[in-house]
């Protein structure tokens, strides 16, 4: 436990303090597994690797405006079935409820997911932006 704490301050100074959140929980596991250390550190990093592209995933969502309750995993597909799956560019146009800002914020999850910067803005805000920008 003492060098836990000692090693606090050089994670920190290399921006490691993920590991730090695992650290104790990993170092009773490769206790119990009786991990090699070559093991030991490389489940520390995943650890560290996993927080930064949950960080980045993050940072993404927020920065786009995108709601990261929208996925695509939980939109109905079967409550419109005329949705086209193809993998292309897309409008997205049609009546009041019929899901269109949902897979919207969906694609732009899933982009956000592949590391992709993206940027949600419904039609009344950007014409909004645009009229504002003439003005």
């Amino acid at each position: 436990m003492a060098l836990m704490h000692q090693l606090t301050p050089s994670l920190k100074h290399l921006r490691l303090s993920g590991i730090l959140e695992t650290l104790e929980a990993r170092n009773r596991e490769a206790v119990a597994g009786q991990w090699s250390y070559v093991e030991f550190l490389e489940r520390l990093l995943q650890d560290e690797v996993e927080r930064r592209a949950q960080k980045q995933l993050e940072l993404r969502l927020r920065r786009g405006a995108v709601n990261s309750t929208k996925t695509l995993e939980g939109f109905d597909f079967s409550f419109n079935p005329a949705i086209n799956r193809e993998k292309r560019n897309l409008l997205v146009c049609g009546p009041s409820g019929v899901g269109k800002s949902h897979l919207a914020q969906a694609l732009c999850h899933e982009a956000c997911r592949q590391g992709v910067d993206v940027l949600f803005v419904n039609t009344h805000k950007l014409l909004q932006h645009l009229n504002g920008g003439r003005a």
